[in-house]
This record gives structure tokens, sequence and C-alpha cells, in this order.
């Protein structure tokens, strides 16, 4: 308890130099430190139950609720930004998304299951997993934005490779390219930083629980690898499954 109330500090600095300032940001940022530390309590009292006494079924359960909780945040974010257009199907959408995400995942699964890089357990697969799904969900969330932005500054140019014959696929394929490049960017710029400037998070938690700095270092490769690889995957799959639904906007 101690900890939180020092750790605390660090939020009312922030919600000082908020007011202060006037950037008018303080409620936000007291809500959303409020919410994650209800949100971290209640998934380590949860995980200290599968941890304990759940077995890999639960584990499937929890990583499900992950996915279907990323889909949700990400489809919401959609249709707020684009509620005025009645020919985009939400519905359709939902189902692209957590189809993406199912499949990134599946594929994670697989891999960590037959190359036992990491015992496959509940204590390791579910923090990893969370990982892949909460950085895919960004990832998609980016391509969305992107490929919403890009059509619609540059509808004109749709237009112009539909009536120059192109398939609806062919013609929205370049503002595939820039909205996945944009997405994935980021993560690249950090894995080429990484190591020099900072160190990641797994690893510093692994470092600080006692862990080898070596087998930490290659934990942490693994699942930056990991991230970039399914970030571009998902972002991929989406295109492939939503492109469609994307050329209505």
């Amino acid at each position: 308890m101690v900890e939180l109330i020092y750790g605390f500090i660090f939020i009312l600095i922030a919600i000082i130099l908020s007011i202060k300032e006037e950037i008018r940001l303080e409620k936000e940022i007291l809500y959303s430190a409020i919410l994650a530390l209800i949100q971290l309590i209640i998934l380590g009292y949860v995980l200290i139950y599968i941890f304990e006494y759940g077995g890999i079924v639960i584990t499937y359960i929890m990583v499900l609720l992950m996915i279907l909780t990323a889909t949700y945040i990400v489809n919401s974010k959609m249709n707020a930004k684009i509620k005025e257009n009645k020919r985009y199907n939400k519905r359709y959408m939902f189902l692209y998304i957590s189809l993406t995400l199912l499949t990134v995942t599946f594929f994670t699964l697989m891999v960590l299951r037959f190359s036992h890089v990491v015992p496959y357990e509940p204590r390791y697969i579910i923090p990893l997993i969370g990982m892949i799904v909460g950085n895919s969900m960004n990832a998609i969330h980016l391509v969305l934005d992107k490929i919403v932005d890009h059509i619609r500054s540059n509808r004109s140019i749709l237009w112009g490779y539909l009536a120059l014959g192109a398939s609806e696929f062919q013609a929205l394929r370049p503002f595939m390219r820039v909205a996945i490049t944009s997405s994935v960017t980021p993560m690249m710029n950090m894995m080429k930083s990484v190591g020099i400037i900072f160190i990641p998070g797994a690893m510093t938690g692994m470092i600080l629980a006692g862990a080898d700095p070596l087998y930490a270092a290659k934990i942490q490769v693994i699942i930056m690898w990991m991230v970039l690889g399914t970030a571009l995957l998902s972002g991929l799959i989406l295109c492939y499954l939503s492109y469609r639904e994307l050329i209505r906007l």
C-alpha cells in the first residue's frame, strides 16, 4: 500500500501541472489512474486463482475474453468515427476484427505450444497473449484510423482506380499499404532503440524478479519479434477481410 501512495505522487504532479497550465486533463488523468488501479488489482486476484487452481481451459476462456474486449474497444472507436456512414456495416466489422485477433492469437499459441520458448502454462501464456492481443488491437485501430482518413482525403484517387477498371481490392491496396506501414512504424522504431535508449517492460520485470539478464534479454527479443510480426499480420488479415466495407467509406 505504501508503494502505491509513493507511486501516486507522479499522478498528483501530472494533475497539478494540468491545472496550472490549463491543459484541462486533470479529470481524465485521475479517472485513468483509478481505473488502471482497480483493473490491475482485480486482474491480480483473478490471476492468483488461475495460477493456483485453473487449468488450460480457463486460460483459453480468459484469452477469449481479451479478444472480445479488444474487438469491442476497436469497433466502438470505429463506430464513433464513421457513425454518419449508413453503408458501413458495424456487425460485419466486429466479426472481421474478432476473426483477425482470433487468427493471430491461435497462431501465437501454436508457436508457443510447439516451440517450448516458455512453459505452456497459464503463468506464461496469459501475459504473453495479453501483449499480443493488446498490441494487435492497437495496430488494428491505427490501420483502420489511417485508412479511413486516407480514403476520405483521397477519394478521387480511389474512384480513379475504379474507373480505370481496378477491382475493389486493387483500388484499396495502396491505401492498405500506407495504413499498415503507419501502424508498425512505431514498433520498428522502438526495436531500433531498445537496449540503447530504454529497457523494455518484460525484461525490466524479469530482472527485478531476479532472473538472469541474458535470459531476460532473450525472452524480451522473442516477445518484440512476436509483437511486430502479429501486428503486421493482424493489419493485413483485417484489410483482406474487410476491404468491401472499407471501400464504402
